[in-house]
């Protein structure tokens, strides 16, 4: 008798169907990971000394230390990754690479960016990279009303 009631409600449970309408949305964060590029002044509007003057100074920007790895062979050095949250209007006052250098990849937003190699300001959007070589001095700046993020990751000398 216990099998025939068993039997019946697998066969029972089988019957049942659901109707699931699953949707789903892309991730920004993911899709801007795996569309990333660099970014870069078109060739024709390179110029040595275009700019050295940025936005003005620093404000609305919000940065945290994400991780720290430390370089083999040089213990005064290590790789740092940074989140930087910049609100609409706020700037990433001008600033040189001499001594730091890395890249920065814009996670979510747009940002305008003035540097000393371009004679045209450069627009980034989610996805795009910046690359920040020792010959590198620049400026940002969010003209959105949306925060925009960018993950900014660069070899730095310790402090002793």
């Amino acid at each position: 008798m216990r099998i025939l009631v068993l039997l019946a409600g697998l066969l029972v449970s089988a019957c049942v169907s659901v109707q699931a309408s699953v949707t789903t949305t892309p991730d920004a964060t993911l899709l801007a990971v795996q569309n990333a590029r660099v970014r870069e002044c078109p060739a024709d509007r390179i110029q040595a000394g275009a700019r050295n003057e940025g936005f003005g100074a620093q404000s609305g920007v919000v940065g945290e230390d994400l991780a720290l790895t430390p370089v083999a062979g040089d213990p005064s050095k290590a790789v740092r990754l940074r989140r930087l949250t910049v609100a609409p209007g706020g700037v990433i006052a001008w600033h040189d690479h001499a001594s730091v250098q890395g890249m920065a990849l814009l996670i979510s937003g747009e940002m305008v960016e003035l540097r000393n190699t371009c004679r045209d300001p450069i627009a980034y959007r989610a996805g795009d990279i910046a690359r920040e070589d020792a010959g590198t001095a620049h400026s940002w700046r969010n003209e959105t009303d949306a925060p925009a993020v960018v993950l900014v990751s660069h070899v730095i000398t310790l402090r002793r």
